[in-house]
């Protein structure tokens, strides 16, 4: 768990529209506020394609109000054990989002809103958790965050449109 002065401190960068590094319940994500400049941002330090969708973590359903209704199986996922990122159809398109289980990520998110939050790798190649390999990652992002060793295991993703598993 990040302590109170890393929490704050990473709530004044994403307020600032800065790219950070924080834990997650998965892994370690390059992070920012949900915005256009911040997606193309991450998906240029990434190196991949700027119209990239990235993952979206919220604390709470009602976050999610402006951008589509939950469905029901959406809900019914919630509550499921297993760390899961769900696809759906919204007023932008398809997007994933995972709700946070970690109380310092909450905190963020009901500060700040709806964060990116995707792994710490340039595309293509396998994702960073080692606090050498993070700190040393990228000059554009602000700051890393680091709280030891994570679960190193992603997230599942399902498409709730499609109705399959894009990563298991």
């Amino acid at each position: 768990m990040l302590n109170k002065k890393d929490t704050t401190n990473a709530i004044k960068l994403l307020k600032l529209n800065k790219v950070i590094i924080l834990p997650t319940d998965t892994i370690y994500g390059l992070s920012a506020i949900c915005n256009k400049e911040n997606e193309i941002k991450i998906n240029n330090i990434k190196k991949s394609d700027e119209d990239k969708k990235l993952i979206i973590l919220f604390s709470k359903l009602s976050q999610l109000k402006s951008i589509f209704k939950p469905s029901k199986e959406f809900k019914k996922n919630l509550k499921s054990e297993k760390l899961l990122t769900q696809v759906v159809d919204t007023n932008n398109g398809k997007l994933a989002f995972r709700k946070v289980i970690r109380k310092d990520l909450k905190n963020i998110i009901n500060k700040v809103g709806l964060i990116f939050s995707t792994s710490v790798n340039y595309s293509g190649n396998p994702f960073l958790g080692k606090k050498e390999e993070l700190e040393l990652f990228n000059i554009q992002v602000s700051e890393f965050f680091w709280d030891g060793p994570l679960n190193s295991k992603p997230s599942k993703i399902i498409d709730l449109v499609e109705k399959k598993v894009i990563r298991d």
